[in-house]
């Protein structure tokens, strides 16, 4: 925390502002932390996030909010599941969405990048999602969520932003976030009864901790 805090004084000391709204695309790669890495050190995962940023006029300030979507697991069961339902093509995406304000501190350091520390808060969306096709050339016949459970979140972030031509950047971020408790899915926490032909969930409760790293590009909106 104290390293964390010498870098934020660091950066609030250096030159002048850079003063321009960017929207952004990145790649993400999603690892658990804390409670969550104790209990499923299994699930990670990779996805996508939109980002805008908006200065706040002659401050160093900007106010902005990203909305994610990351995959931690899949599973298929393809073949008999019953005299019910038969045979069929059973897929299970297990996902998380966050939507997510924050504060952004990102001085310009005259330096030929930006630098930026950001406080993050919003909620998660956790769910798990099923897929049911007759084959894998089907269209899905029927589709629906196992299960799903939201939890406030928030944290840190920094990363640097560097101009490739005036108007786009490469951005590079990483992320640390807490939540509250959240019940979820894994891969392995959900299995087929042979015996009752039934699925069966062993619904995991945990908070949510996850470490983000992403890259991606950004464009000035101004």
């Amino acid at each position: 925390m104290k390293a964390f805090f010498s870098i934020l004084i660091a950066l609030l000391c250096l030159g002048n502002l850079s003063a321009q709204n960017t929207m952004g695309f990145n790649f993400q790669t999603v690892l658990p932390t804390g409670e969550l890495k104790n209990d499923s050190p299994d699930l990670w995962g990779g996805g996508f996030a939109v980002t805008g940023a908006f200065n706040l006029k002659d401050s160093p300030i900007f106010l902005g909010g990203t909305l994610d979507f990351t995959r931690y697991g899949s599973q298929l069961r393809n073949g008999w599941h019953g005299s019910v339902m038969g045979d069929y093509r059973h897929r299970r995406q297990f996902e998380m969405s966050r939507l997510l304000g924050f504060i952004r501190i990102s001085p310009d350091c005259d330096a030929g990048f930006y630098p930026y520390v950001d406080f993050n808060a919003g909620v998660n969306f956790v769910f798990t999602r099923s897929i049911l096709r007759d084959s894998a050339l089907e269209d899905p016949f029927d589709r629906y969520l196992d299960w799903h459970d939201f939890s406030f979140t928030y944290g840190i972030g920094a990363g640097v932003e560097i101009p490739v031509n005036p108007d786009i950047l490469i951005d590079i971020n990483f992320k640390t976030l807490k939540s509250g408790k959240t019940e979820y899915l894994t891969p392995n926490s959900v299995s087929f009864d042979t015996e009752q032909e039934i699925y069966l969930l062993d619904v995991q409760r945990s908070r949510f901790d996850t470490f983000t790293f992403s890259i991606g590009i950004k464009a000035y909106i101004d």
